[in-house]
């Protein structure tokens, strides 16, 4: 491999790792914030019925987790990046979908750390995000990896944690409000 072939699959491969990070932070983000304010952010793309919303603003988190340690420690990457991606164009489109409707909305990326309300900034980076994710996908060999990226034991390590989360999660929600 090239000199500059290798830099890129490199560089490439930062991005993947700083990607998984970013999901990570989100997802702390998410579950520090308060749990009416979760569900106001999910209301606040008038995508799912607001009684819906409660179970996405539960479950949110855990899979972002998910994905950020995988996508982190280089687990299952082939699949774990196809689906980050989809999933970051998916949020890109949610996005475009909010500003086209002439909705104000906060994004709620970051639970309660930012306050953002979303903008083409907020599309642009989803998309751009998933691109890096793409190609890396494309780069071979995959680098930076923890793990062997075709192992099972990075996603079955993530999806213990994330269920730890979810439950975490499921009983701040259970638990009566306090007044």
């Amino acid at each position: 491999m090239s000199p500059l072939l290798s830099t890129v699959a490199l560089t490439l491969a930062a991005g993947r790792i700083l990607i998984g990070l970013l999901l990570a932070v989100s997802a702390y983000a998410k579950l520090a914030a308060p749990r009416d304010q979760q569900v106001a952010d999910v209301v606040g793309y008038r995508i799912v019925p607001e009684r819906s919303a409660r179970n996405v603003a539960v479950a949110l988190p855990a899979v972002e987790m998910f994905f950020a340690g995988c996508l982190m420690l280089g687990g299952r990457l082939p699949i774990t990046e196809t689906i980050a991606a989809i999933l970051l164009l998916a949020l890109a489109g949610a996005s475009a979908g909010v500003l086209a409707r002439g909705i104000r909305t906060d994004c709620g990326y970051f639970g309660s750390l930012l306050r953002w309300r979303v903008g083409p900034g907020a599309v642009m980076a989803n998309v751009a995000l998933a691109a890096v994710l793409a190609a890396d996908l494309l780069t071979a060999p995959q680098r930076l990896l923890l793990a062997d990226p075709g192992s099972n034991m990075v996603p079955i390590v993530m999806s213990v944690v994330s269920a730890s989360l979810l439950i975490q999660n499921w009983d701040k929600f259970r638990r009566p409000r306090l007044v």
